[in-house]
């Protein structure tokens, strides 16, 4: 039987593409070259905001377009523009800050390519249970404002996903109950403390199918790679769905193949053998 050809690669980062050191393996790093040569896009497809993208990921030339914020937005490099946005109404976010507000729990806004987080909830991060890199990762990459996230509402552009990071058992049953009361929203675990929220017509299936038809590209010809329950779509929308070796069984059960863990640059080690093969086509000028 006949693979068809690969067109589009949407990668997770954290524990897929990334190491658990956030870092990006040597094997993965090469991969990028082997695919700009063969003309085969790479496209992040992550939880992060767009400028949560590792540098040396968002500006190689394999990589032209971000799915950032769960499938939020669409956001095309060479333009500089987004292209596919799916935000969450203002005014559930302020009703679900005011719900919230009183516990012990991080309410971090996405948008404008930032995470948006309360500099007077910055040492919840320490109390949190998340991996130490994680947690590195957010206290480094957060924008920490002095006002309420509600007062900045009116400032900023259109708020593409929320991050709630919770500290007890009362806060994570605080938040399930608030996001189901607002309705229209999605809400997805992603750490053992933190649950992600985006409105319900953002996920990254949804995004992988709209990047591909805008591209001309076959279902066939894409291929997802993620590890946990945000990239459960994904990994069912895409022509293949693989899960790493480190990800969670429930996610692993829908693979359509099951590549080497993250840390060992397993993105690269399941797609080696089809560019050797030389699926993809000849690079064109963009």
């Amino acid at each position: 039987m006949v693979r068809p050809r690969v067109r589009g690669v949407f990668v997770d980062l954290d524990d897929t593409f990334l190491a658990p050191d956030k870092s990006i393996p040597a094997a993965n790093m090469a991969l990028m070259d082997k695919m700009a040569e063969q003309g085969i896009e790479l496209i992040p497809c992550t939880g992060r905001h767009v400028d949560g993208v590792p540098a040396a990921m968002r500006t190689h030339p394999c990589v032209r377009h971000v799915v950032a914020s769960n499938g939020g937005i669409i956001y095309d490099r060479l333009s500089d523009e987004v292209i596919h946005l799916v935000p969450i109404d203002k005014d559930v976010v302020a009703w679900l800050y005011d719900r919230l507000a009183p516990l012990p729990l991080v309410f971090d806004a996405f948008a404008d390519g930032k995470a948006y987080s309360e500099k007077a909830r910055r040492p919840l991060f320490d109390l949190v249970d998340v991996p130490e890199g994680l947690r590195v990762y957010l206290k480094q990459g957060r924008t920490f404002v002095d006002r309420l996230i509600p007062e900045l509402l009116p400032d900023i552009g259109p708020v593409t996903k929320l991050s709630l990071f919770f500290v007890d058992e009362a806060g994570a049953r605080a938040i399930k109950a608030a996001v189901d009361e607002a309705g229209g929203l999605v809400m997805v675990q992603t750490s053992a403390a933190c649950y992600e929220v985006t409105n319900e017509a953002a996920t990254k299936g949804g995004a992988l199918t709209w990047l591909a038809a805008h591209e001309g590209w076959d279902i066939s010809e894409t291929v997802a790679f993620g590890d946990n329950n945000n990239d459960v779509t994904m990994i069912e929308a895409a022509g293949d769905g693989v899960v790493m070796e480190n990800g969670e069984p429930h996610v692993k059960a829908l693979a359509d193949h099951i590549a080497p863990p993250a840390e060992e640059g397993g993105v690269a080690l399941y797609l080696e053998p089809l560019l050797a093969m030389g699926y993809g086509h000849p690079s064109e000028p963009r």
